[in-house]
């Protein structure tokens, strides 16, 4: 309904003068129209704002562009000169600036589609890409990990090396070939299988490539070991049973050449003794050039298979001048070394010493060269994650189930568990590889160290499927 005019408004408030009558009819025209201006103003409705739906509904579909462009594979420079080129400003929210962050969207993007006039900042530098973590069964991650943040994988010890020295034992070399040459140089049947094994053995104890086993002796070890289970030790001294470490290989060796190729010139008579040849006194002189050989066959065989991997052969040798024959038979009086041993300075200074010694080293060479090429035996330690800590977590297996300081473990979420559908028994675990940790600190069952990779959960690991642990060979 219009407003209605105050009466005495139009009719001017009672009679003008004539004098002022045009002017006041001109202002009063002025007046009317303003109030009729308003009047029809305050009666017209309001315009109605744009649908705050539609302008949402805009600026998702936007962000799904955008985000298709990013993910097909088009460049930043050429995303943000599209949008330019559209000039479309996008109101984003805080779901849609998550959404493009999510998805891999760049700041510079982001800032060209709220404002598409803005200059451009310089690219940065990429921030690093986290490791890429295999998964090793077939569900992929999901849950609350998955959006955690990622840090890189432990590096290993400084003081553990990054590959396991491989294990070695050495039996006593196999003598009966030459057991008839040994009774004569050392007027008795000597065992110089076990002399020449004693010997590798002193050569062997500092390599850094190998580490050697005892095995000679290993039933005095199991008997130390069942009296230390006997409760007969005071605790914490007893040596525990189940500690032997297992060899990845074995080495063992047969004698087959030990003695002297000696060639003798008997002065003024011109003639040739064949080697041994018996003593004949120390008044006649002799031209002699003494030569010592030691030959040994080797068998390098794989421990867990008993497949032979490698043979070779090991050769020493060792040569002398003398002009009295007398003075050569120094070699049978090495039947005094066999109170002192072959590893005595007083054997390896005769010739025969010296030539078995020339074949220790050269058997020495073929090992640390061989052995640490061989792969190593895998060792199949798995547990589960008992407790995670800040920078790490503790795995609930120790130096009973063979864990060595330095060891790198998978850590693995557990997604479900694989029974035989008969028996019901867990025969694998469904699980998703996520971190990993090295061991630095070792407990009879238990170990702990430092991990990275996706963050771990300390609710996931009591009152969920928790994580497991894996052994990675090296």
């Amino acid at each position: 309904m219009k407003r209605m005019l105050p009466a005495a408004l139009l009719l001017g408030y009672g009679r003008w003068s004539d004098t002022t009558s045009g002017r006041r009819r001109a202002v009063l025209a002025s007046v009317i129209a303003v109030m009729l201006a308003v009047g029809v103003a305050a009666q017209s409705p309001p315009a109605k704002p744009a649908p705050a739906a539609a302008v949402r509904s805009i600026a998702s579909s936007g962000v799904d562009t955008v985000i298709a462009l990013v993910k097909g594979g088009m460049s930043e420079a050429l995303v943000i000169k599209t949008l330019k080129r559209e000039a479309k400003v996008y109101t984003l929210s805080a779901a849609n600036l998550l959404k493009l962050q999510k998805a891999g969207v760049s700041e510079n993007i982001i800032e060209a589609m709220t404002d598409p006039g803005a200059a451009v900042a310089a690219a940065g530098t990429a921030a690093p890409v986290p490791p890429v973590l295999p998964a090793s069964r077939m569900v992929a991650e999901t849950g609350p990990e998955a959006a955690g943040a990622t840090t890189p994988f432990p590096p290993d010890l400084a003081d553990t090396p990054a590959v396991r020295k491989r294990r070695l034992a050495v039996k006593p070399f196999d003598y009966s070939t030459v057991l008839n040459w040994v009774t004569y140089w050392f007027n008795s049947p000597m065992n110089i299988g076990e002399g020449i094994r004693a010997m590798l053995t002193v050569r062997l104890q500092g390599s850094k490539t190998l580490t050697l086993l005892e095995r000679t002796n290993v039933n005095d070890i199991l008997k130390e070991q069942d009296l230390g289970a006997s409760n007969r030790v005071r605790k914490g001294t007893n040596a525990r049973i189940g500690q032997l470490s297992g060899a990845d290989c074995m080495l063992y060796g047969d004698i087959v050449i030990f003695g002297r190729d000696d060639t003798t010139k008997r002065k003024g008579l011109g003639a040739v003794l064949g080697s041994f040849a018996p003593a004949i006194g120390a008044a006649v002189a002799f031209n002699k050039q003494e030569k010592a050989v030691v030959g040994i066959n080797l068998r390098l065989v794989d421990a867990e298979t008993g497949e032979v991997i490698e043979t070779a052969e090991a050769k020493g040798e060792s040569s002398r001048s003398s002009k009295d024959y007398a003075g050569l038979l120094g070699v049978k009086a090495v039947g005094v070394v066999a109170a002192t041993g072959m590893t005595s300075s007083n054997f390896q200074q005769t010739i025969i010493g010296e030539a078995t010694s020339n074949a220790v080293t050269n058997i020495v060479k073929y090992l640390e060269g061989k052995v640490p090429q061989l792969p190593a035996k895998a060792r199949q330690i798995e547990g589960r994650v008992a407790s995670v800590t800040t920078n790490g977590a503790y795995l609930t297996v120790g130096s009973e189930d063979g864990v060595l300081r330095g060891d790198r473990f998978e850590i693995l979420k557990i997604n479900g568990e694989i029974k035989d559908p008969t028996t019901k028994e867990v025969i694998d675990l469904d699980a998703v590889k996520i971190g990993e940790l090295v061991v630095d600190t070792i407990r009879d069952k238990s170990a702990t160290g430092a991990y990275g990779g996706q963050s771990l959960s300390s609710t996931y690991t009591t009152t969920g499927k928790g994580y497991a642990a894996r052994l990675i060979s090296k």
